[in-house]
């Protein structure tokens, strides 16, 4: 193994759960869901035209009130498309008995269609009369008049019919798509084998993968190359800067396991692989320092030798898996975006059309769930590795439950060097963990080792 060069930056993961992320894929479709569904229901009020021209209306005369100026044609015609929606009047130019006609069946009061015919005649006589400007009055005569309207209730406040939600049969298919994506994502691809059983292979022809033996082997095969300490010295200077430097990790431990450092070793090669699990120089380091250490933790060793599918996590680091399961969100929630909208679209557009643009955001909402459904399973099989405060214990120790030496050995649980834990808060030179077996204590902070962020 030679050094490599140090600067080369991982990223921390996030401490989120992968809850979150499936959240968000159908979240924002839902969203989307409940909005079209709602304008639906507003769309579909009988009252609705009504209530938009008397709030056109009311526009109007608070306007020409404000500025105090004689109405102009433009208002004298904007009132007469507002009344005519006031009193849900359908045609394009309505004449005086409509408007007389449709305020005596709503209103039911002849007095108040008398002043509406009125001032209905008024204003196209002052429109279309000759040399007729209108009066002041006009605006004090509209204003009363638009006084005798109450502005109709709502019929629905919500959406609380089947057709609002569920326009098109295609939509049973969106549902079914966002209750297997919740299912499917739970599913524990990379548990390990059971004990005895032999490694199963890919179903491809592909051999069973070497065991961690074959792979020491394999390893020394190669070359030795001596590693100065002015490389040792490098790398500490690097992870000074920033402790996310997985090549200073990696030439660390490889110096360290030269010089017989065994625990500090395992602990940088195990903090340059999670950062960077991909290619080869970082996995050579950890097999390199894990050497025939018999008490390997379990996640590692199925991502170093396990069957294919446990090692397949290993493509990307636990942050990379976020990004991508991100990514993958938003992709799967576009995709449902597109099929939702086109339900409530598709009267305004062809059969062809509406078909590709449906089954395009089937396409993309399937490609989105796999994609999703793989960065969250793989992004699980690493673990405690996945948390930002995970830690590697460099030595072994015993977890008190209080931070002070002075709790009996028998009351304390032992944990070895190489064993995983997150830590939490710190308190006099002491560090709250997590471990397996639920382990829960203080340990000395010596004996710990982050494997993100900084010291």
């Amino acid at each position: 193994m030679h050094p490599l060069p140090v600067g080369e930056l991982a990223a921390t993961p996030w401490s989120l759960s992968p809850f979150w992320f499936i959240a968000l894929a159908l979240g924002i479709p839902a969203l989307l869901w409940l909005g079209l569904a709602w304008r639906r229901a507003l769309l579909e009020c009988p009252n609705r035209i009504r209530r938009a021209g008397i709030k056109e209306m009311r526009r109007l005369l608070k306007s020409l009130q404000r500025s105090d100026v004689t109405p102009r044609p433009a208002h004298l015609h904007a009132w007469l498309r507002a009344t005519a929606r006031v009193w849900n009047i359908r045609t394009s130019a309505p004449c005086v008995g409509e408007v007389s006609q449709a305020a005596h069946a709503i209103s039911g009061d002849a007095a108040v269609t008398s002043r509406w015919r009125t001032l209905w005649q008024t204003t196209e006589h002052g429109l279309y009369g000759p040399n007729v400007q209108p009066t002041r009055d006009w605006l004090q005569d509209a204003t009363s008049v638009a006084a005798t309207v109450d502005m109709p209730k709502r019929e629905r406040l919500f959406p609380n019919r089947l057709g609002h939600w569920l326009p098109s049969v295609a939509s049973a298919m969106l549902v079914v798509i966002m209750i297997g994506s919740q299912a499917l994502a739970d599913v524990p691809w990379s548990a390990p084998p059971a004990a005895g059983s032999p490694a199963p292979t890919s179903g491809l022809g592909v051999p069973p993968p070497p065991t961690a033996e074959a792979e020491l082997e394999m390893a020394s095969e190669e070359a030795p190359v001596d590693f100065a300490p002015e490389v040792a010295e490098n790398a500490e200077a690097a992870l000074e800067n920033n402790w996310n430097d997985w090549a200073a990790h990696r030439n660390l431990a490889a110096y360290q396991t030269q010089q017989g450092e065994l625990n500090l070793a395992i602990a940088h090669a195990a903090a340059a692989f999670i950062q960077h699990p991909t290619g080869s120089d970082t996995r050579d380091a950890l097999l390199a320092a894990l050497g025939e250490t018999e008490t390997v933790d379990r996640t590692l060793r199925r991502l170093l030798s396990g069957a294919w599918y446990e090692r397949a996590p290993a493509l990307l680091s636990p942050a990379g898996w976020q990004r991508l399961a991100l990514l993958a969100a938003l992709l799967t929630a576009a995709g449902f975006c597109v099929m939702v909208l086109s339900l409530y679209t598709r009267g305004s557009q062809s059969r062809l059309q509406g078909a590709t643009v449906v089954w395009a955001g089937r396409g993309v909402a399937a490609l989105g769930v796999i994609v999703l459904i793989a960065s969250v399973v793989s992004w699980n099989a690493y673990g405690s590795f996945a948390h930002p405060e995970a830690a590697i214990l460099i030595q072994s120790a015993n977890v008190s439950p209080v931070p002070t030496d002075l709790v009996p050995t028998e009351e304390t649980s032992p944990l070895s060097a190489g064993s995983v834990v997150i830590g939490e808060r710190n308190f006099l030179g002491w560090r709250k963990v997590e471990g397996e077996r639920e382990i829960s204590g203080w340990v000395r902070g010596n004996a710990l080792m982050p494997l993100y962020g900084s010291r």
